[in-house]
């Protein structure tokens, strides 16, 4: 089943959504994105923690 990831749900004021087979597949594109557009260089571990509580099962 595919999993979906919105910076959104996390509260972030950014529209970014990503899938994937897994979370271990969402969670090196979460990282880059939070690099890219947040300027986080590193998700440390109550980060990383947010993150997994908002990456939801999906139908699509």
């Amino acid at each position: 089943m595919p999993y979906k990831f919105k910076c959104a749900d996390i509260g972030m004021n950014c529209g970014f959504t990503v899938k994937g087979a897994s979370t271990d597949e969402l969670m090196p594109k979460i990282a880059q994105h939070a690099k890219d557009a947040h300027k986080i260089e590193e998700i440390n571990e109550d980060l990383k923690k947010k993150v997994q509580g908002a990456i939801k099962k999906t139908m699509f």
